[in-house]
């Protein structure tokens, strides 16, 4: 008896760090039926293992943000396996999975509209030309423009990374010293952090712009903060959960996030309102993105940042599952793929809840996490994620979600501020120091 065997159906995971997300990738991308397959910048012994023991097949590539070089080595791992999509959770490459993708001839969003967003001053120069809120805002290219810059912007202000990701480099400044200094400490640091994310130029309207030494400075907004992601298939934008940020520190590190928002209906429709003309302003379709707002106390809704091309991070594609039923994963993987929308469940758990996040603060190798088993005897606790596990290395350069707890919230916000005192008491990080 003879027949052909059927073709191999693979999606290639673009890589520039990280294990653990990409670990529950592979696993993702095989519940749909298809080979994951992994492209990969540089790695250690120890992660690589990892890796390989998650995928299918795995090539590691010197700069993962070179589209072309990512094209060779997608092609070296498809083998003779049938190609449906490069896709990534990270924001550093992004734009080159999209890009990647669009050089294959495969699915994916424009990756032009990622990298407009992905520059968060291409981004806040197309919300404004929108007519959507906006603060005042400057590029600061020198300490020699840290006055004009003052007198365009103001104080107090925010200094960040043009394509920062994870709260890396955002600074408060309340003055023309401080700017001045946080401009030479960011510029002296960007060319080496985060695995080289800061190297690649950015386009420009009036040129490339350098993200290691050109910086984004932005007006203070003051008011409740916000998220939601978003859902864009074929010019069609569906906002998910309205999640209120209810904690967040003085680094801007997200520690919770509660749903319901509590605020008013209508206070929910303008925010939504809002997220949805951000992401068709910067022509985003079909891809997942995640929406920050803030409700300004001047200005109303106003967008923070939009993160396209992934859902937000942490626990908020579980929590909007279980209170919506939208899988924000499968949504994002099938948009990328060139899938059929994802059948959708009705919600599992449309009650209040919330999500804390312990952050890994430190340098050095974990050794050990302590206080997970005294997580699970809290009383409101639901469920322990941890991000991070034993050979894992602090750098202290960005937010690493440690430890992520999702809870029951139904005593509302200033009960799950309580609790998070007593989660992030509990929980302890054991480092070693790093050799070399």
């Amino acid at each position: 008896m003879s027949g052909t065997q059927p073709t191999e159906r693979a999606a290639v995971v673009l890589r520039d760090g990280g294990v653990t997300w990409l670990v529950a990738l592979a696993g993702d991308i095989r519940k749909l039926g298809l080979t994951p397959l992994l492209v990969s910048g540089p790695a250690d012994p120890a992660d690589w293992r990892r890796l390989t023991d998650a995928y299918q097949r795995a090539v590691r590539i010197d700069d993962p943000t070179d589209a072309a070089q990512v094209v060779a080595a997608a092609k070296t791992v498809a083998g003779g396996a049938e190609l449906a999509g490069i896709v990534t959770g990270s924001d550093g490459v992004v734009v080159t999975a999209a890009e990647a993708s669009a050089l294959l001839g495969l699915a994916g969003p424009d990756p032009a509209a990622l990298a407009r967003t992905r520059n968060k001053y291409a981004a806040r120069r197309t919300l404004a030309a929108a007519g959507l809120p906006t603060p005042r805002f400057a590029l600061l290219e020198s300490v020699d423009a840290v006055a004009r810059v003052a007198a365009e912007v103001g104080f107090p202000a925010i200094v960040k990374p043009l394509n920062g990701t994870a709260s890396h480099g955002v600074r408060r400044v309340d003055g023309p010293a401080e700017l001045a200094e946080a401009y030479r400490q960011l510029t002296d640091r960007l060319p080496e952090a985060m695995d080289g994310l800061y190297r690649r130029p950015l386009p420009a309207a009036d040129g490339p712009l350098d993200p290691t030494r050109v910086l984004l400075v932005e007006a203070v907004l003051q008011g409740r903060e916000y998220c939601v992601d978003v859902v864009l298939r074929d010019g069609a934008p569906e906002p998910a959960a309205l999640v209120d940020k209810f904690l967040v520190d003085e680094r801007f590190f997200e520690q919770g996030f509660l749903w319901p928002a509590e605020l008013p209906e209508p206070g929910r429709e303008a925010l939504l309102r809002a997220a949805v003309a951000a992401v068709t302003a910067l022509g985003l379709d079909q891809t997942v993105a995640h929406v920050e707002l803030i409700d300004d106390v001047r200005h109303g809704p106003t967008i923070i940042e939009v993160n396209p091309g992934r859902p937000g991070g942490q626990l908020l594609p579980r929590l909007n599952e279980l209170v919506t039923g939208i899988d924000l994963t499968a949504e994002y993987l099938a948009l990328h793929l060139n899938l059929p929308r994802p059948r959708r469940q009705p919600a599992a758990l449309p009650m209040p809840l919330a999500t804390l996040t312990v952050f890994g603060h430190g340098t050095g190798r974990v050794v050990a996490v302590h206080g997970l088993a005294e997580l699970h005897d809290l009383p409101d606790v639901i469920d322990v994620v941890t991000a991070i596990e034993p050979g894992y290395v602090l750098t202290g350069e960005h937010e690493v979600f440690a430890v992520n707890v999702l809870v029951d919230a139904a005593d509302g916000a200033q009960a799950v501020r309580e609790l998070y005192a007593t989660v992030s008491e509990l929980v302890h990080l054991e480092l070693e120091p790093v050799d070399g």
